[in-house]
């Protein structure tokens, strides 16, 4: 009587639930017309997980499967709509199937504009299971003002008076929706190895801020550390500093939470809380803005100290 046995039977697999994941961040900049929005499916069975990852029905739907649209909302009414044409797309997967169906429609005749609400609605036609999603847009994100000088125009000083320095990018507050924002320098170079030219770029990405700054410090040392890292000490091979774009990306309220909910867990506690803000679905539908400006030089001493020997000494000429 001091014992007794009990028998349950827990099926790991319960009944099988369909779950969209959607993952789409809308663009209403210049330089991003083509809008691309990533739908898939969790999957559940019997078999190895690794083993279902490889077939492509377990987690895509078929391209006559879903009905994708997003509709612009103007306060109560909608305003426009547009229709999404799925598109196989090939990707390096070492884990899940080689290919992945992208949603994906044109910012034709300003349909992405600030001022709006833009709906996401994902049908499937043979289930019926709807999902939807909704947000703002960020746009009209601008820093021109730190180009526009007198004298002369706008040049990276990392390295002054025998010593590094920093050059700031500044912006005035835009309005735009933003709440984090990310710059990345495009260095540009070319290298001459055995009479062959190529030409090829560095990206230097600086931290993420939030929208409660309104400038990012480039710093001399860091940038000099970043190319030492990235550049073969090489002798036999002669480089030529051609110059530097920047992209501004601004991310807004919901990108920002879902980034820092998704940072590396560092504490005690390991358990993640699950963002989403997919209505019968799980992932991110979101906004974020890219504004970019191409070609910028360095300043004469700045670049001088690339070009040195007791400088960074990789060889540019």
């Amino acid at each position: 009587m001091l014992f007794s046995a009990c028998e349950t039977d827990f099926d790991v697999n319960a009944e099988w639930e369909e779950t969209t994941v959607i993952f789409g961040l809308l663009d209403a900049s210049d330089q991003n017309q083509l809008q691309k929005i990533k739908i898939s499916k969790a999957f559940l069975g019997n078999m190895d997980a690794y083993q279902m990852a490889q077939y492509s029905d377990s987690i895509n739907y078929g391209v006559d499967e879903l009905d994708v649209k997003i509709y612009k909302w103007n306060y109560n009414q909608i305003e426009d709509s547009v229709e999404l044409i799925p598109m196989p797309t090939y990707r390096d997967g070492e884990i899940f199937y080689d290919s992945i169906i992208v949603y994906q429609f044109y910012n034709l005749n300003s349909f992405l504009q600030k001022g709006y609400e833009y709906e996401l609605v994902v049908k499937n036609n043979m289930t019926g299971n709807l999902v939807s999603s909704r947000t703002e847009i960020v746009a009209g994100f601008d820093f021109d003002n730190i180009f526009i000088t007198k004298s002369k125009s706008f040049q990276f000083g990392l390295y002054t008076n025998n010593d590094f320095s920093s050059s700031t990018i500044t912006w005035d507050d835009s309005n735009d929706n933003g709440t984090i924002y990310q710059l990345d320098l495009i260095f540009h170079y070319t290298e001459i190895m055995d009479g062959v030219y190529t030409e090829d770029s560095l990206i230097y990405s600086l931290p993420l801020i939030d929208d409660t700054e309104s400038k990012m410090k480039i710093e001399g040392n860091s940038f000099f550390n970043f190319l030492a890292l990235n550049l073969d000490k090489n002798q036999s091979i002669i480089r030529y500093f051609n110059d530097i774009d920047m992209i501004m990306t601004v991310g807004s309220e919901d990108l920002e939470t879902y980034i820092n909910v998704n940072k590396p867990i560092t504490g005690i506690v390991q358990e993640r809380p699950q963002f989403t803000n997919i209505n019968n679905g799980i992932g991110l539908f979101s906004s974020r803005f890219k504004k970019n400006r191409f070609a910028y030089d360095l300043t004469s001493s700045t670049l001088d100290y690339l070009k040195s020997v007791d400088g960074l000494d990789r060889n540019f000429q």
